[in-house]
């Protein structure tokens, strides 16, 4: 588990070496919740390449919304894990 990749170049490093084992999730939250908690925006910072250089070219496996409704996390982690459980 690699929980935290900011270039195309991570992730197109990882899926060349490790192949179909890889699967990418990505976790996303709405500008809303993120400033509820207490995220602002810093010109230079978030919109760095190593902020934002996986906001597009990559196709993820997986995409986690967490707004902070446990229950509708729980939905979408389930199927992430039973399908990572039968890799093992």
């Amino acid at each position: 588990v690699v929980s935290d990749t900011r270039r195309l170049s991570d992730v197109e490093w990882f899926r060349d070496v490790y192949g179909d084992a890889v699967q990418t999730v990505r976790v996303v939250a709405s500008e809303e919740t993120r400033k509820r908690r207490n995220w602002v925006f810093v010109a230079g910072v978030d919109d760095a390449e190593s902020e934002c250089g996986l906001d597009q070219g990559v196709a993820f496996d997986w995409v986690i919304t967490n707004d902070g409704d446990e229950g509708f996390l729980d939905e979408q982690l389930e199927p992430l894990l039973r399908s990572l459980r039968g890799r093992l």
